[in-house]
């Protein structure tokens, strides 16, 4: 008897490396979450799916400058990432901060 349950990460994985703008989508979906809540792991989370999505933890290893155990450690649900570390990361994948004005 085959076993038809698959991971939900598998799945995430899949359907962002497949269709590229899905990770867009994720993302931004992610960071509404994250205002709302206050909910990091939220946002570290999507992140690390997208990154894995992307190349992977070795090619943003590359991109970054730090190393896979550290950003396994970064956007794992405990990370707590500097700034610094976070918008490296969001580079590596293609993204970039910006400030909007709350009318």
């Amino acid at each position: 008897m085959t076993n038809k349950y698959r991971d939900f990460e598998v799945l995430v994985n899949e359907h962002l490396t497949e269709n590229k703008n899905e990770a867009d989508k994720y993302l931004e979906l992610a960071f509404k979450e994250y205002d709302k809540t206050g909910d990091e792991k939220v946002l570290l989370i999507a992140l690390k799916q997208v990154a894995k999505a992307k190349g992977g933890f070795s090619e943003l290893s590359k991109k970054t400058g730090l190393s896979r155990e550290s950003l396994y450690k970064t956007l794992s649900e405990k990370g707590n990432p500097k700034l610094h570390t976070f918008k490296a990361i969001l580079d590596a994948l293609g993204y970039h901060f910006t400030v909007q004005h709350i009318e």
